[in-house]
């Protein structure tokens, strides 16, 4: 290991309120929300000690104290967690800013908390490390660049402009949640200015250490990549992570079930005359009776379905489905959440629902 890369630390930007996730956000952050059993933070803290880290800070905010919870002192990753708080919303710069004292002079990753790749960021730390540029940004071709920051880049690869959103984009090059940093980046932050909606943009960071002769580099993402910052988003992130479990059967499956393709079903979790369409996951102490699941549907520790129909979907834990033979389609629901029908209706439900919403179909 190069002993940059033995400095390297990592910055989790973990304070957004989630607005677009509401209601599932009003009683959790959003980076707490599960895809395939695992929440947005545990798979990003996943990707960071897959690369070696392990100093991290997490930049914490609105419910601060629930991500302290989850995470704690970072043994479960074998990582050092520190906290530092957000006092305001003010910009990706910002956050990055309030890290400061904690990076020092190391180099380091700033990884946004809601970020999923496929492929992960190895490949991504190694090459700043061996080319040692002032900073480094990763970077996904897209259809549709005019929705993202977009980077242009020069001949040699290097980062040449960064433009937000533009209406005719000028390249197809959307700058991923994911950037490499030396220590000149707090000059950069330190002189720039709020942009229109009153924040601090990384972007804004960026183009003013290229505009001061420091060199940025790219790195093109391979694999997928989910910005799991709204409902569509987290219910497709689902979907690749579901397709690419390996099968794991840790409870009781009845003589009655009938099971296709692969799953994953945790320990204390009961089925009894249900019909499973895999990839699906399934938590711990389950109960699935008289039901159709999948695909593509993952149920949190606790869930009880019973003769109802699910398909694409998250259910968290604690969930209770009840008498849904339409079924529950392409729906997010939080913790403790129950559905019941009149068994009649065969229309299926489109829901997202917050944590503890109980509805009742009359």
């Amino acid at each position: 290991m190069s002993e940059m890369k033995s400095e390297m630390k990592a910055v989790i930007l973990c304070a957004g309120e989630g607005t677009r996730l509401r209601p599932l956000t009003f009683s959790r952050p959003k980076h707490l929300l599960p895809v395939a059993g695992t929440p947005l933070l545990g798979r990003a803290l996943d990707t960071i000690r897959e690369a070696g880290i392990r100093e991290v800070a997490l930049i914490v905010g609105h419910q601060a104290e629930a991500v302290q919870r989850y995470v704690g002192d970072g043994a479960a990753w074998d990582i050092e967690a520190t906290y530092i708080v957000q006092g305001q919303p003010l910009g990706l710069a910002h956050a990055v800013n309030c890290a400061r004292d904690f990076v020092g002079d190391s180099p380091f990753i700033v990884f946004l908390g809601d970020n999923l790749l496929e492929i992960g960021i190895e490949g991504f730390v190694n090459e700043f490390t061996e080319k040692r540029p002032e900073a480094a940004l990763m970077l996904r071709e897209v259809t549709n660049p005019q929705d993202f920051g977009v980077a242009v880049l020069a001949e040699d690869g290097s980062v040449q402009r960064l433009v937000e959103k533009p209406p005719d984009p000028p390249s197809n090059l959307a700058i991923v949640g994911v950037y490499a940093f030396t220590s000149s980046v707090f000059e950069a932050i330190g002189s720039i200015q709020p942009s229109a909606r009153g924040e601090y943009e990384i972007t804004d960071a960026i183009q003013w250490l290229i505009e001061n002769g420091r060199r940025v580099e790219a790195t093109i993402l391979g694999g997928f990549w989910e910005d799991a910052g709204e409902p569509v988003a987290l219910l497709r992130a689902n979907r690749l992570y579901l397709d690419r479990i390996e099968a794991r059967v840790d409870g009781d499956v009845g003589e009655a079930c009938r099971l296709s393709g692969i799953f994953q079903l945790g320990a204390g979790s009961r089925i009894r005359n249900t019909v499973i369409t895999g990839p699906c996951f399934i938590g711990e102490n389950c109960v699935l009776q008289d039901a159709i699941i999948g695909p593509h549907v993952s149920l949190g520790d606790g869930c009880q379905v019973r003769s109802s129909r699910i398909e694409d979907a998250v259910i968290q834990a604690g969930g209770r489905i009840e008498n849904l033979p339409g079924g529950r389609v392409r729906s997010v629901l939080g913790q403790q959440v129950g559905v019941v029908g009149d068994g009649h209706d065969s229309s299926p439900l489109h829901l997202i629902l917050g944590d503890m919403a109980q509805i009742r179909l009359m």
